[in-house]
């Protein structure tokens, strides 16, 4: 199995698009999720077929079913890291130990963790952010090719063999 590793805020969302949804007036978890960041993700997964992992601390907040049911509506389906002191390295770790089925994955995230280690590291596609003070400008094209770039695509004849 292939995972990403995802978390929300810088990611699914940018300073642009905030700024936008202010001026339309949009409501709802929309006001702070980009659907066309959700649809470059849908293409990462589509491409991969990776499962999807939250490693956000939307995960436990009130927001958290408003954005698995959004997610959901375009095909995503998510899993949870557990919660450990928020130590995203950790949590990370935790999860892959619990699922042991993992081929290969990426972490994407604006941020790095102290409690990355080097092998946390070296998976980490770091969207831009606006250093540390802003959410930058969230997940884009670039960063899609390269999440297919170090997971794979998923070649039609793997389906065949599989469906043998």
């Amino acid at each position: 199995m292939k995972v990403i590793f995802l978390d929300i805020d810088g990611v699914l969302n940018s300073d642009e698009y905030l700024k936008k949804v202010k001026w339309l007036h949009i409501q709802g978890i929309e006001s702070e999720i980009d659907i066309n960041k959700i649809k470059l993700l849908k293409k990462a997964v589509d491409e991969t077929k990776a499962k999807v992992v939250l490693t956000s601390s939307w995960r436990f907040t009130r927001k958290a079913q408003s954005l698995r049911n959004l997610l959901a509506n375009y095909g995503i389906y998510v899993d949870l890291t557990p919660f450990i002191n928020n130590k995203r390295g950790l949590e990370i770790k935790k999860w892959l130990s619990d699922n042991t089925n993992v081929e290969d994955y990426v972490i994407i995230d604006d941020e790095k963790f102290d409690s990355y280690d080097e092998e946390l590291l070296s998976k980490l596609i770091k969207i831009s952010n606006g250093n540390g003070y802003t959410f930058g400008e969230g997940l884009l094209s670039k960063d899609v090719d390269e999440i297919i770039k170090r997971l794979g695509r998923k070649l039609e004849f793997e389906k065949e063999e599989i469906e043998r």
